[in-house]
């Protein structure tokens, strides 16, 4: 008997557990009416009262957290918006286009922690976008400077992309943010090798290559200078040292000229003239005085 009373008591909240799922199922059938009749406003109240109410299977709330974002956005709340979206992609939303409503709508609003999360959840949910994601996090990583992030991103673009020139410039951005200078200064000339106007390749191997050179000068001034009473050989061996400096500024000169030219680094200027100086063309440096 006791057995009997447990059977049909189970019987009982099935059947009321499929009787509310099918509530919910028609309820968010409404919204969805209401969304394609342009009715953002009811829709919106319908989720807010839907929310309200409890849905405890995680599909339907994916839904009804997504229907609820689109309402929102539409509407011009895109905080509200985006905190919706979150909420759907985590509850793994079976649509794709939630996914790049929150990617676009955080990269708008400037929100990269946001954006990565999205981009994440997008490339665990849709594998098949990969390279299109991963493209996506590495400008992410190279303008928030998340540089160990950026290596492990483009060397997996460069294993699509051998030859692309801005995953080969952004290895070097990591690789001399990660202090490998040495790897960094191969990575540059290889994207020069490919384009010799690159401006940010220019401007990163040529400052490389000019910190190298004043570093050579101040060693060998500060020996020279460390002498209490420098004579001939002394004054020989220095010029001798500063030869390997000047040799390397030489090399620097025409990455940092590229880069100058361009406009986009006017800060340059000074280190030109520095350069022009060092090589003793102070004829040239004038121009950068």
């Amino acid at each position: 008997m006791h057995r009997k009373i447990i059977l049909t008591s189970s019987i009982i909240l099935f059947f009321m557990a499929f009787s509310q799922a099918q509530d919910i199922e028609t309820r968010l059938d409404e919204i969805k009416s209401s969304m394609i009749d342009n009715n953002f406003e009811t829709s919106l109240k319908q989720c807010e009262a839907l929310l309200e109410s409890g849905v405890s299977d995680t599909t339907q709330l994916a839904l009804l957290y997504g229907y609820t974002g689109l309402s929102n956005e539409v509407l011009g709340n895109k905080m509200e918006a985006i905190s919706y979206y979150q909420k759907a992609v985590e509850l793994q939303f079976p649509q794709l286009d939630i996914y790049d409503k929150l990617i676009a709508l955080s990269k708008k609003e400037k929100l990269d922690s946001i954006y990565e999360f999205a981009l994440l959840e997008k490339l665990k949910a849709f594998p098949e976008y990969n390279q299109e994601i991963t493209k996506s996090l590495a400008y992410l990583y190279v303008n928030t400077k998340q540089y160990e992030k950026l290596l492990s991103s483009t060397n997996q673009l460069l294993e699509w992309y051998p030859e692309n020139v801005n995953y080969l410039y952004f290895k070097g951005i990591a690789l001399e943010n990660l202090t490998q200078v040495e790897e960094a200064k191969k990575f540059y000339k290889e994207t020069l090798k490919f384009d010799a106007g690159h401006v940010g390749a220019n401007m990163s191997l040529g400052m490389i290559l000019y910190k190298e050179g004043s570093e050579i000068f101040a060693s060998e001034k500060k020996k020279y200078e460390s002498k209490a009473k420098p004579d001939r050989v002394d004054y020989l061996n220095y010029n001798k040292g500063i030869e390997a400096g000047k040799n390397i500024y030489k090399e620097a000169l025409p990455c940092l000229l590229k880069a100058y030219e361009s406009g986009s680094y006017p800060a340059l200027k000074q280190v030109l003239f520095n350069t022009y100086v060092r090589l003793e063309q102070k004829d040239k440096a004038e121009a950068y005085r």
